[in-house]
């Protein structure tokens, strides 16, 4: 495959390389900070309504843009937390959730992650990761080169009928959010076979893109919950797009998302009412 310059610029297949493996050490590291602080006391704090924050997330976010920095000095980040000494732009944008799913992590539920992607200046994101601590699973994509689980290539389901779909979602903060979500809910619940609350959206899209998963949706995202995971369901085969079916932007999640197998998408849309 020729490298599309909109894509790539004037990295090279080395150089693409070398960000998919530092993405890959800092967020395994990452993760296992996060994993031996996992039952010791944590110290928590609100950052918003219904929106915690806790000593581990800054722990972790501080190891992974200090191992990046360490390699790239010149590199720019957007992370969850908020940090006012790293740099905001760079030949590449780092966007990073250091613990996706903190209310699972705060209270010792074992469903969190770590997700890291790297962005270029066209706004393409050309790697990202997601790492699962409590399974040690590490999922990772780069852009036109496939997806993987460790180092085993994954695909979305082949599940082509809403009945027969597993489909997840997550709440909102908002109240207002919270009802859009109950109402889609409404609709497409009677239709799938299952459905599943996670509690952290980049494990639900690694899920999807690994095909454990026909579908997710949130209407309450950043761009660090999705930036990776888009890639990695793309890369598998999958589909993503916003709430309402237009095209998936990891810049813009005002109108959440929704992440299929592909297959069962437009049926999905066609729901919503």
């Amino acid at each position: 495959m020729i490298p599309d310059p909109l894509f790539y610029g004037m990295m090279t297949v080395i150089e693409l390389d070398d960000l998919l493996e530092v993405a890959r050490e800092t967020a395994v590291a990452a993760g296992t900070l996060a994993y031996e602080k996992w039952s010791q006391p944590r110290q928590i704090r609100s950052k918003g309504f219904r929106d915690i924050v806790t000593d581990a997330d800054f722990a972790a976010q501080k190891l992974i843009t200090d191992m990046i920095l360490e390699r790239y000095p010149d590199h720019g980040f957007l992370t969850e937390e908020d940090d006012s000494s790293l740099p905001t732009a760079g030949e590449i944008l780092w966007v990073i959730d250091p613990i996706d799913g903190t209310s699972n992590y705060s209270r010792q539920v074992p469903e969190f992650s770590i997700s890291i992607a790297a962005v270029n200046t066209s706004q393409a994101v050309l790697v990202g990761v997601i790492y699962d601590p409590i399974r040690k699973e590490l999922f990772s994509a780069v852009r036109g080169k496939g997806a993987w689980l460790n180092d085993q290539p994954i695909h979305v389901s082949q599940i082509d009928d809403v009945e027969n779909a597993l489909f997840a979602f997550d709440w909102s903060r908002e109240p207002v959010l919270r009802a859009a979500a109950l109402a889609r809910l409404g609709e497409i619940g009677p239709l799938v076979h299952s459905i599943r609350a996670i509690g952290t959206a980049a494990l639900a899209q690694a899920w999807v893109a690994a095909g454990r998963l026909d579908g997710y949706l949130n209407f309450s995202l950043k761009a660090w919950d999705v930036a990776a995971g888009g890639l990695l369901i793309q890369e598998a085969g999958g589909q993503m797009s916003d709430g309402g079916g237009r095209p998936f932007q990891w810049q813009d999640t005002s109108r959440g998302i929704l992440a299929t197998n592909g297959r069962i998408h437009q049926n999905l849309l066609s729901q919503n009412h």
